[in-house]
């Protein structure tokens, strides 16, 4: 099972690969997935925001 892999791997070299990407139509983002990147950088710096917030008021004594 693992040899008939190996030679379907083989099959599909990397400039074939090149070649499918390149000539691969490209597709725009959909409005779903322009707002999830936009909650998911808003969130992240938020929370970042928050942790900056939370270690200058309560700052790690050791």
């Amino acid at each position: 099972m693992y040899d008939h892999q190996e030679s379907v791997m083989s099959h599909f070299t990397q400039s074939d690969l090149r070649e499918e990407l390149r000539d691969a139509p490209v597709e725009p983002l959909l409005p779903v997935e322009k707002k999830l990147i936009v909650w998911s950088l808003s969130l992240g710096l938020v929370l970042l925001a928050v942790l900056a917030a939370i270690n200058h008021f309560f700052p790690v004594t050791l």
